[in-house]
């Protein structure tokens, strides 16, 4: 069975967050938070997911978060489990699972309309780009997980 990190880099918006964890629990990905992201107890999150998963929102000791410090430590323990790193940005990069896939497969996610931090893409083996089409700025984070997720087999 392959697995699916999703990694985000001081991600602080509740609702994101609780979009992230509710998704991530549909496919069975797990959830990395790097950085000064928001907890996944804080009480807007879980709120926001009652209306999502109740069951979850109800128990949030179920919730299946593993906290980084920082991009760096968490880069080498996805290589020490196999896991090809996958950085978003906003440009330049290639289509989400475009190339071969890898059978274990850590997607980093960086602020939503800066994306990744440059020392931070030196972690990544490759790039991906969602594509906005004219006059697209960014997509939201939940939304971004959203269609990794959903070309992810």
């Amino acid at each position: 069975m392959s697995q699916l990190i999703l990694a985000f880099d001081a991600i602080k918006d509740p609702r994101d967050l609780a979009e992230v964890l509710h998704l991530a629990a549909g496919f069975g990905a797990e959830v990395h938070l790097i950085g000064a992201s928001i907890s996944e107890r804080h009480w807007k999150v879980l709120r926001k997911l009652r209306s999502w998963r109740p069951s979850l929102a109800g128990e949030p000791g179920r919730i299946a978060v593993t906290r980084w410090p920082a991009v760096a430590e968490w880069a080498q323990a996805c290589r020490e489990r196999g896991c090809r790193i996958a950085g978003t940005v906003l440009e330049g990069g290639s289509r989400p699972w475009s190339g071969a896939k890898h059978r274990d497969t850590a997607v980093l996610f960086g602020e939503e309309s800066r994306g990744l931090k440059a020392q931070d893409r030196a972690a990544c083996d490759e790039l991906w780009t969602l594509p906005l089409g004219d006059g697209g700025r960014f997509y939201t984070v939940g939304q971004a997980a959203a269609l990794i997720l959903g070309g992810w087999e």
